[in-house]
């Protein structure tokens, strides 16, 4: 991503921490198995095989949070003073970015999910910007707080 001249970084947006959770949650769960069939045949193994089979299982499981933290956290909306830039990772190695000019945002379409979407630690949600001709530039999704960016990006413009 390129600044143009004069262009300047108004605000960066991340994504709201609460789904992270439940990744964090699922991750948790999904090393559950392996822990436990490590202490259900802990009696059959010698100690040196067993400490080194968890520090394995640990270090894999470590391994698959910092790639989910990465990939979760790395994503952002950039809001400048000409233009709103969606960062968005695919992989830890391959990010698409996608751009609409201010003055051809036609629509900010926002789609909250819940009743509780009120109280701020489960207030996200996806933040769609829509150009000329209908064309969607702008998919953010788990975005924190969707109705105040889209104020921001509004007074902006």
């Amino acid at each position: 991503m390129h600044l143009r001249g004069n262009e300047v970084i108004q605000h960066v947006y991340r994504r709201h921490y609460f789904p992270f959770v439940f990744s964090v949650i699922k991750i948790l769960a999904a090393s559950f198995p392996f822990y436990f069939l490590l202490f259900v045949a802990e009696g059959s193994m010698p100690r040196n095989v067993f400490y080194t089979s968890f520090a394995l299982i640990t270090l894999l499981f470590v391994f698959v949070f910092c790639y989910v933290s990465f990939v979760y956290w790395a994503d952002k909306l950039l809001v400048t003073n000409f233009r709103v830039i969606y960062v968005n990772w695919k992989l830890a190695n391959v990010s698409e970015e996608n751009e609409a000019e201010l003055e051809a945002i036609q629509d900010i379409h926002i789609v909250e999910k819940g009743i509780l979407s009120f109280l701020p630690f489960l207030d996200y949600g996806t933040l769609t910007i829509a150009t000329a001709a209908s064309e969607v530039s702008v998919c953010f999704q788990k975005a924190p707080n969707p109705d105040e960016i889209k104020r921001f990006i509004f007074s902006l413009k």
